[in-house]
């Protein structure tokens, strides 16, 4: 049994020190164990565990995570995968090959579900979450932008990204990272969503692409692809502007294909060139995986991708 007991120690000059103790019935137990520096001696395997469970019991269950659609249940043999694999660093595909592959085949049957042109042959990666995924996508979006204004001879210092303005966080901080103008469509009560209304106000010939998003954050609402796709063909009409769309797949992407088999949201509209999603949201597993895929291999441009032969062969890399 372990009961654990919180002092707080004060000091002029110092930070506020908390201990935490564990209070054992086997001899040599009763000791005190620093909570923000390496203890001075070695505990029992037992014991390290005991504390950090009891610890972890304070944080909500997670089994009653309804409000950010996270997978909260595995059958046994997912579990047991997950533990006969939990020591390989799937970065090493060299090493890995076997678990390479199997990645490989994840995301071409997305492509699949998603309807690329040719999945087959089309290029996309695993990534630490859907924000990671969203990071991806948006560098592609930026890099295809430089390299087309680089060819015409054209500036490529000011660049913007159009959104709803009920984005999730990884927007913003994407924009924050890569210096990129975030373009923010207000919505109302008229336009809960981003649905293509007064979105020639918006871009212009530094807009790297428009993000639509399949579930709203704050309301579920799937944003409408095929209408915001339907207004960016008027605006290359009227304008010889040609902006591609960023699907930010959220909580949609893995009900739609399923749910709503009809909806035109994805490869299906020419404009879409990348689609991002979390294996945990509706994906049957837990967090936190996400995956982004691309229209087709000119979707992703080949200087975002490097080739690393440290570990003896050729392995290609687009993450963070």
């Amino acid at each position: 049994m372990v009961t654990t007991n919180q002092h707080v120690k004060r000091t002029a000059g110092e930070s506020e020190a908390v201990e935490l103790n564990p209070v054992f019935v086997r001899a040599g137990e009763a000791t005190s164990l620093p909570k923000f520096r390496l203890p001075d001696a070695e505990s029992l395997p037992e014991t390290a565990y005991q504390i950090v469970h009891d610890e972890a019991m304070l944080d909500g269950n997670a089994r009653q995570n309804l409000a950010t659609f996270v997978g909260t249940w595995m059958d046994d043999q997912a579990q047991r995968l997950y533990l006969e694999t939990a020591d390989k660093n799937i970065i090493d595909k060299d090493e890995y090959p076997q678990t390479a592959a199997i990645e490989t085949r994840c995301w071409t049957m997305l492509a699949h579900l998603w309807h690329a042109p040719d999945p087959d042959h089309t290029i996309g990666t695993s990534t630490i979450g859907s924000s990671e995924a969203c990071m991806l996508g948006g560098l592609a979006l930026k890099r295809r932008w430089q390299n087309a204004r680089r060819a015409a001879g054209e500036p490529t210092d000011k660049p913007n990204l159009v959104m709803s303005s009920a984005v999730q966080v990884c927007w913003e901080k994407f924009c924050n990272y890569w210096d990129v103008e975030p373009r923010f469509v207000p919505i109302s009560e008229d336009h809960k969503v981003l649905d293509g209304h007064d979105l020639e106000s918006y871009v212009d010939q530094n807009t790297i692409g428009v993000v639509a998003i399949m579930g709203v954050t704050y309301t579920g609402m799937y944003e409408p692809v095929a209408q915001i796709a339907a207004a960016l063909d008027k605006i290359q009409a009227d304008t010889g502007l040609d902006i591609k769309i960023h699907v930010d797949g959220a909580s949609g992407a893995m009900i739609a294909p399923f749910v709503q088999p009809k909806l035109t949201w994805d490869f299906a509209l020419d404009r879409v060139v990348s689609i991002n999603t979390s294996g945990h949201k509706y994906g049957l597993v837990y967090p936190g995986i996400g995956w982004v895929v691309w229209r087709d291999r000119a979707a992703l441009p080949e200087d975002l991708i490097f080739h690393v032969s440290y570990l003896g062969g050729d392995m290609p890399t687009f993450a963070l």
